[in-house]
């Protein structure tokens, strides 16, 4: 397994009915999003961090590094926001004068741009929830029963479906490479690499054509169905739910009143 399935297989709310997993992410996602304090996003941030790793039995160390890539990104995406250009005796925090210019990070800018990080990073900690202590199977059988379009459920099945087969067909393709001493010096890695590139999307639609074939000789073209399990109750994530949503209330009063 890759991803967030080999967490959300062997979750301890693995079985626990996907309804309330996926009402908890919704209601800590919406009101991360709109109260918009940064003591709003770092409570969400910390309660379903709490969740994952006491309700579900993730490790700290693992909720972290999945924390990492988006973050990454974040920080990237909001440079220009940190980073302005201001005339000469603005108030800055950091900054190095250019011709005319400051070049700087100010106590807005700053302020602005951790608010963002911490806002986005609130909802994929609540997304995150659901993923790793969700199988994608539970998740789908909970759009098809909130009559999410069946057509749109299918695609997420058969996209969720070929993620894997485009990673198994990577692996055995890099596998043979190394076998030939493929990477063996950058000459040949990049050579290596542009040749599983364009061997993967080969062999990746030929296997996903004989998928499609096998289905419709057994009369699977109309739609695909998996069978639902019983679940067990999902009291205690509700009862989360209710808990994060005073923490994060909480949170927006008390910041309110310090800043007002």
């Amino acid at each position: 397994m890759i991803g967030t399935d080999r967490y959300a297989y062997a979750s301890r709310l693995a079985h626990v009915a996907p309804q309330s997993k996926l009402l908890a992410m919704a209601v800590t996602a919406a009101l991360c999003l709109c109260l918009d304090r940064i003591a709003v996003s770092a409570a969400t941030v910390v309660v379903m961090g709490a969740a994952c790793v006491c309700m579900g039995g993730v490790r700290l160390r693992d909720f972290c590094r999945m924390l990492r890539v988006p973050a990454g990104f974040l920080v990237l995406a909001t440079l220009t926001i940190f980073i302005g250009r201001y005339a000469p005796g603005t108030q800055m925090l950091a900054g190095i004068s250019v011709g005319a210019w400051v070049y700087g990070v100010t106590p807005a800018s700053a302020a602005q741009g951790v608010a963002i990080c911490l806002r986005a990073l609130g909802v994929v900690a609540s997304v995150y929830f659901l993923a790793m202590n969700t199988p994608m199977t539970d998740i789908t059988g909970v759009l098809r029963q909130l009559r999410v379009p069946e057509l749109l459920v299918e695609l997420m099945e058969l996209i969720y479906r070929f993620i894997f087969v485009l990673y198994e067909t990577m692996h055995r393709i890099r596998t043979a490479q190394t076998a030939r001493l493929g990477y063996d010096g950058l000459r040949n890695a990049y050579h290596a690499t542009g040749t599983l590139a364009a061997m993967l999307f080969v062999r990746a639609w030929n296997k996903s054509d004989r998928v499609y074939t096998a289905l419709e000789s057994r009369g699977g073209g109309q739609s695909v169905r998996t069978l639902a399990e019983e679940y067990e109750s999902g009291r205690a994530v509700y009862v989360l739910c209710a808990a994060a949503a005073a923490v994060q209330l909480a949170a927006f009063w008390i910041e309110r009143g310090l800043t007002a």
